[in-house]
């Protein structure tokens, strides 16, 4: 193997470990965040609805007994978001190790494939001993914006360019679009 395709393999090893990091963190802050924000959200509402009667209707009721059954929900992961830290943390440890990596085969001018890809495996197995498949709903969109937009990604990207197409998950566009349709159907 050489120098750029053992470069490539750990990079992508990193935005999957990157990415999975990113759920991770992301179940994780909806849990610890969603169920205060719909609370805070249903109060001011409902105070503001006392001399508003716009907001005292069918429709503002129905969306916040919507927003009511989504917070039990997140009440089912209530028990394990101490589980969801502690495992965001140690994939943050492996997601820097990878990037450590990966500068060092890149400073090292003829690298030991066998050697590094070793190195980058028992990281790989580090990861999948402590990532969680169970993940909320809505952790996959979040999770992107984490990934691409928060986290510092420039030594994946020398390796695998990301597009917009990259950054933006197909089911929130179809999702969008969902909702334009029912608001057009809706209003018409």
């Amino acid at each position: 193997m050489n120098k750029n395709d053992l470069l490539k393999s750990i990079a992508i090893s990193g935005y999957n470990v990157g990415f999975g990091t990113k759920k991770t963190y992301a179940t994780y802050d909806i849990v610890q965040k969603v169920p205060g924000w719909i609370g805070l959200l249903s109060i001011i509402v409902s105070v503001v609805g006392l001399y508003r009667e716009e907001l005292s209707s069918k429709d503002v009721s129905a969306f916040f007994i919507f927003l009511s059954v989504a917070g039990l929900y997140i009440n089912f992961y209530d028990n394990e978001k101490e589980k969801y830290d502690k495992i965001g943390k140690k994939q943050t440890e492996i997601y820097d190790s990878l990037r450590d990596l990966y500068h060092e085969v890149n400073g090292d001018e003829k690298p030991d494939a066998n050697k590094y890809l070793e190195r980058r495996s028992a990281l790989m197995r580090d990861f999948s001993s402590v990532s969680v498949s169970k993940q909320i709903f809505g952790s996959n969109w979040y999770a992107h914006y984490k990934f691409f937009y928060e986290m510092e990604t420039g030594w994946i990207e020398e390796q695998r360019p990301f597009s917009w197409k990259d950054k933006v998950p197909k089911s929130f566009l179809l999702f969008i679009a969902a909702v334009i349709i029912l608001m057009f159907f809706y209003l018409c």
